[in-house]
């Protein structure tokens, strides 16, 4: 638990300097006016996470490879990381795409080397962390939930989701127990990202555009999903160890960090529409900057408890 502290040393790199932020996350490039929702840093309570420091956790990954798996808030966050990392290099040019590939939401895989670490971050698309696959029939691509889940050989007609979704996270849970050498790979889950609609979803009219603060008090700061509970179940279930950055307080906060509508460059002059709004992904700089610092902070107090 902690809430959210007014920092000007916040953000911890300038909107519009990254190139990593692709134009569906870049508020400020879009046109947002705005600009104090990016001056906020998340605070624990009873302590502080460590400052950020690109340097140092670069040369924790020296050797190493960083990887995130996930779907597109998971290139969210992937992206900030980026832009994170770019600030401790003198050189920028030593860190690059090895495909040369620009990142778009079309493309599910992409390698960034920095050079002086001998070190990758990478990002893998998987949007349910399990394999998914499609099924044809007589009528085309199963639609609607009907005959969509498969267990082993069983083809269900029909299946709760939320039932789906834990059997999905404990079929990616045996794969770690059964993979992972806790002496060599880190397993780290990043929990559920609240969104904010008013009015509607995100396909039905929802809105959260003209937002400038985070909610400070009201019932949605105590919201907590059943999903996150079933990640809780699973991860303590496990036999490898996984650190569950558990990260849903810390966003319901945040009705001020999406996108809304800057979600497509609108400096042209284009008209901007408010009938399709984006609140549930973030803003870069935003959010996703603090979920790794948790995982920095990890890796810091990894270092000292070993010490």
């Amino acid at each position: 638990m902690g809430t959210w502290v007014k920092d000007e040393e916040y953000p911890i790199y300038e909107a519009g300097s990254c190139p990593y932020v692709d134009e569906a996350f870049d508020c400020q490039g879009n046109g947002r006016k705005d600009s104090d929702y990016l001056k906020w840093r998340w605070k624990p309570n009873d302590c502080d996470l460590p400052r950020f420091n690109a340097t140092d956790f670069l040369t924790r990954l020296r050797g190493k490879r960083l990887m995130l798996v996930g779907d597109s808030m998971n290139r969210n966050q992937f992206e900030s990381m980026l832009c994170l990392l770019r600030e401790g290099l003198p050189d920028k040019s030593k860190m690059f795409e090895i495909h040369g590939n620009k990142i778009t939401k079309g493309r599910g895989y992409y390698v960034f080397r920095f050079v002086d670490y001998e070190c990758t971050v990478e990002f893998v698309r998987s949007h349910f962390l399990v394999k998914e696959g499609l099924r044809i029939n007589g009528q085309g691509k199963t639609s609607r939930g009907k005959n969509y889940y498969k267990e082993g050989d069983y083809l269900y007609p029909k299946f709760d989701a939320v039932e789906a979704y834990r059997r999905a996270l404990k079929t990616w849970a045996k794969w770690i127990d059964q993979n992972v050498d806790p002496k060599k790979q880190l397993v780290l889950y990043r929990g559920y990202s609240s969104a904010h609609f008013r009015g509607g979803d995100w396909d039905s009219g929802g809105t959260c555009n003209g937002e400038t603060a985070p909610v400070l008090s009201g019932a949605i700061l105590n919201n907590y999903p059943v999903k996150m509970k079933i990640v809780e179940e699973v991860i303590q279930e496990m036999k490898k160890p996984v650190t569950l950055l558990n990260v849903t307080r810390l966003t319901n906060y945040r009705k001020d960090g999406h996108p809304s509508i800057f979600g497509k460059n609108v400096t042209a002059g284009i008209k901007v529409s408010t009938r399709r709004q984006d609140c549930s992904h973030w803003c870069l700089p935003g959010v996703p900057d603090a979920w790794n610092e948790l995982i920095y902070a990890n890796l810091v107090q990894q270092t000292v408890s070993k010490s």
